[in-house]
């Protein structure tokens, strides 16, 4: 695969990930993003070797485990109610089986997030 046909499955990629929910700059430099276009999205989330809905779960446990800003977790949560990766009801399980794990200081805006993320998501 050449680099620019990988350049374009990251930007396929990346487009399916997040599905509208963040877009990428209309006029970007491709060497800007060719390492996160091509190594993310076209290596990462395309390889195959789990599903998206299995490397959301991951993302989504890590930026709750790192204490993240809620807007990255809040990105994660709309785009997997958009490509039915999560129902609402699991969204909801994820924030709590974080819980236990992240704590509660960590744990508590997520849900708050995932009630946002809900309200605005139309089935």
């Amino acid at each position: 695969m050449t680099e620019a046909e990988m350049m374009a499955r990251g930007q396929e990629l990346f487009e399916k990930c997040y599905n509208g929910v963040v877009s990428l700059p209309p006029k970007i430099d491709p060497k800007e993003m060719s390492g996160m276009a091509m190594k993310m999205f076209n290596d990462i989330w395309g390889d195959g070797k789990l599903s998206f809905r299995e490397k959301r779960l991951i993302v989504m446990g890590v930026l709750a485990g790192l204490g993240a800003d809620t807007s990255l977790f809040e990105i994660h949560a709309k785009s997997a109610l958009r490509n039915g990766e999560l129902t609402p009801e699991e969204l909801h399980a994820v924030v709590l089986m974080t819980l236990p794990y992240v704590g509660y200081p960590r744990a508590s805006p997520l849900y708050r997030t995932a009630e946002t993320s809900i309200a605005t998501y139309k089935d």
